[in-house]
């Protein structure tokens, strides 16, 4: 083998290494950091002085092993990633996953949802920091909004929490409903609407609103 060929051979095995211990080390911050009541359904019991989010050992390696797996390889390999959050369920969630395939079909992209990386119903207070480390991996976070009925509106709390540091990443394609008294009865919640509202306003033109299954498939489009 000639020497330059051996040289990048241990370059490569160098920033392999390194690059997991980067991983490692993001996950672990993202922990220590992300510590806080961002879930409204976790009961008082659950929380750490009424205010944080306490992991124990076990969780903690649950944790990890949900985001060192290969899921987590095919986000990190990608040039363009792409986290889609939303409802996860009924049709509303089928077209979250729609948004989701047809991003993933793109050219060295990925687009993936919290779901995909193991954490059930069981593991609920995994998932606001799970959400924090894979929100720091993504090229764009993409919130496909229809209503404020689900466990996505958390989603919407902790991105208006960051909104600092998402508002040059995020992207909303946002339902409107030609009755405008539907439009009120699927956006009914006061909290949740101040956030997503403060969230089009940090991100400004990368808001798209559609009400079609045509009109939602050109507003992929617009996301890079």
């Amino acid at each position: 083998m000639p020497d330059d060929d051996a040289d990048d051979s241990r370059g490569t095995v160098r920033g392999d290494i390194d690059g997991e211990r980067r991983d490692d080390d993001t996950v672990s911050e993202a922990i220590h950091h992300s510590k806080t009541g961002l879930i409204g359904d976790i009961a008082d019991e659950e929380l750490h002085d009424e205010a944080t989010l306490s992991l124990t050992p076990e969780q903690h390696q649950r944790l990890k092993d949900g985001l060192h797996g290969s899921r987590f390889d095919d986000v990190r390999r990608a040039s363009r990633r792409y986290l889609v959050v939303g409802s996860g369920s009924g049709e509303s969630g089928e077209r979250r996953r729609r948004v989701c395939a047809r991003l993933g079909e793109r050219r060295d992209a990925v687009a993936f949802r919290l779901e995909e990386f193991g954490f059930d119903d069981d593991d609920l207070d995994l998932w606001a920091p799970a959400f924090e480390v894979l929100s720091a991996q993504a090229t764009w976070v993409i919130g496909v909004i229809e209503d404020f009925d689900g466990g996505h509106v958390w989603e919407l709390g902790y991105l208006y929490r960051q909104q600092t540091s998402v508002r040059d990443v995020l992207w909303l394609l946002k339902r409107v409903y030609d009755d405008a008294e539907e439009q009120r009865a699927q956006y009914e919640n006061g909290m949740a609407a101040s956030h997503l509202a403060a969230l089009e306003n940090a991100v400004d033109d990368r808001v798209v609103e559609w009400s079609t299954l045509d009109e939602l498939d050109s507003a992929v489009e617009q996301i890079p």
